[in-house]
């Protein structure tokens, strides 16, 4: 089971990193510093690089950034095994068919962590060069960034593996669940916001990155977000829960 759960993620890996798409999601990832850099440049009034790593940079890496990797770094994989028919090989081995599942989702969260990085660490890095004064703190506030992201890609990932093996139309699935029903009805007033992973997310940047508000005014975090320890139990449960539902959908999916 460990050698299925490796050589897939390997493969994973090797389908996503691999090739020249990876170079568009590079350009994704960078979209936060060059943010970054044109604020310190073009900035009217004095920046506070913190307040704008707070207010811009991790809203548009959560609500952006995160769904958008996890989405096109996993859906593609998936669906390539099934287009080319190399699914049956693999689900015709005699090895756990959750086991297979897991291996494509190792292999998307390692594709996804390089990119995560990029886009939290880097905004932080620009802002620390061109205001030493706040290196120390920037810098601090990335690497929780970081740590925010990697968390988080975790179940989106696990959600996009399930839409990917359950439906033929997982693109449509997944853009509904990441983006409108992530970002925007888990940003809104009422009880149907703790529906939306989301919502949790926004819980651990409160916590993690100090998030109070959003720039833009559009999308705010809750004002009472729920804790860091039911946020991470939910990210927890979820992840199992997709991984569960993936292993069963492979069972009832036709792979010939």
């Amino acid at each position: 089971m460990i050698n299925a759960i490796k050589s897939l993620a390997a493969f994973t890996w090797n389908s996503r990193m691999k090739n020249a798409g990876v170079i568009v999601f590079a350009v994704i990832a960078l979209i936060p510093a060059i943010l970054s850099f044109l604020a310190i440049q073009y900035a009217v009034e004095d920046l506070s690089p913190v307040v704008f790593l707070r207010e811009y940079i991790v809203p548009i890496n959560v609500y952006f950034t995160l769904p958008f990797i996890a989405l096109f770094l996993t859906l593609p994989t998936v669906a390539s095994l099934y287009e080319k028919g190399a699914i049956a090989y693999i689900f015709t081995r005699p090895v756990p068919r959750w086991a297979c599942v897991a291996g494509i989702l190792v292999g998307s969260i390692l594709s996804a962590t390089p990119l995560l990085l990029l886009a939290a660490l880097a905004p932080s890095l620009v802002l620390g060069i061109f205001t030493p004064d706040s290196f120390g703190e920037v810098m601090s506030l990335g690497f929780m960034h970081s740590l925010l992201l990697i968390l988080s890609v975790i179940p989106y990932c696990a959600l996009c593996v399930l839409l990917a093996i359950w439906s033929k139309k997982p693109l449509l699935w997944a853009a509904f669940l990441l983006f409108f029903w992530g970002t925007v009805v888990g940003s809104l007033p009422g009880d149907a916001k703790i529906w939306s992973l989301h919502h949790y997310v926004m819980g651990l940047a409160k916590s993690m990155c100090g998030i109070e508000k959003v720039a833009t005014g559009l999308l705010p975090p809750s004002a009472t977000p729920p804790s860091d320890g039911l946020s991470v139990l939910v990210l927890i449960v979820i992840t199992v829960a997709m991984l569960y539902l993936a292993q069963l959908a492979a069972k009832k999916r036709d792979v010939y």
